[in-house]
């Protein structure tokens, strides 16, 4: 039998452990997202050394009005949706709310981005652009490798998920020894539920990623930074959307699973850690990009003349 002091050893390797998983991808993430920040500072910047023609000061006035639209109907969906909830599931909905409100503006940002108006301004007919011209390729591959896990896990609980009298529980194997269903009730749900948005997230902000590269650029000197100012904004905004779409449902299963774990095995804390800890982390990269995103919904702006 382990004594005490080797009980508490593997506690404290196990706690430095979870901070780890924890803060590393969070620092590593607050890292890239603060650095695109500051991209967006000098792309706005630029804009002031430039006399853009009517056709782009036309284009940067368009810009935003669509996107707006959708993001408001994507708040009204999520309004609809709470009171759907507190029709089918009363008061208990109320812990629901934000969640709702949540999902439908991630959705409505979304949409926008992807039904951004075309440009009016002369085209060039040089060739296509790359989109790590817009956007940092580390974003774009966190979003990827995040949602190919997110569905990774939806389908393999659902695949492995089997009937219960309360819903459906996944069958695992104790470390202790024996065979638990864990999580038994909605757990087919929650893992659709999960796969539904990490897919679609992920889907639409590629096909955003795709058409960002596919729009005719400007022709015009001048109108060149304004061309790359909103397409940097736009491709930020959706791989956002979509990274806080795909991080917070997974957290939140994972975190979940993981509990499930320690209430139905014995002896399961290395599992149990890991499900927990991958969870909370999932659960904090999608907050802190969440809080990056709102500075890149707000409009490109041109500042004022700073030429000498």
């Amino acid at each position: 039998m382990c004594g005490v002091g080797e009980v508490e050893t593997v506690g404290r390797i196990l706690v430095v452990l979870l901070l780890a998983v924890l803060i590393v991808p969070a620092l590593l993430l607050w890292r890239l997202w603060r650095h695109a920040g500051q991209r967006r500072q000098v792309n706005e910047g630029t804009l002031g050394f430039v006399v853009p023609t009517v056709e782009a000061e036309r284009t940067l006035a368009r810009w935003p009005v669509r996107a707006r639209v959708l993001r408001t109907v994507g708040l009204g969906a999520g309004l609809l949706i709470i009171v759907l909830l507190g029709f089918i599931v009363g008061t208990r909905s109320v812990f629901l709310w934000p969640l709702a409100l949540g999902l439908g503006y991630l959705l409505g940002v979304l949409a926008g981005e992807l039904a951004r108006p075309r440009p009016v301004w002369t085209v060039s007919r040089g060739p296509l652009g790359r989109i790590g011209e817009y956007i940092h390729p580390g974003l774009v591959w966190l979003l990827r490798g995040t949602a190919l896990l997110a569905v990774a896990a939806g389908v393999t609980a659902t695949l492995l998920s089997e009937p219960t009298r309360d819903g459906s529980a996944l069958p695992m194997s104790c470390p202790g020894g024996g065979m638990e269903l864990v999580g038994a009730g909605q757990i087919t749900e929650y893992a659709v539920f999960l796969l539904i948005l990490a897919a679609a997230g992920w889907l639409v902000s590629e096909l955003t990623l795709l058409r960002i590269v596919g729009l005719p650029r400007a022709e015009e000197l001048d109108d060149v930074p304004v061309d790359e100012a909103l397409r940097s904004a736009s491709a930020h905004a959706s791989v956002a959307a979509a990274s806080v779409l795909t991080l917070l449902p997974l957290g939140g299963f994972a975190l979940v699973t993981g509990l499930a774990v320690v209430g139905s095995c014995a002896n399961s804390d290395l599992l149990s850690i890991g499900l927990i800890g991958g969870g909370l982390a999932a659960l904090l990269a999608g907050l802190l990009v969440a809080a990056f995103l709102p500075s890149w919904l707000r409009p490109v702006r041109r500042r004022a003349d700073v030429r000498s």
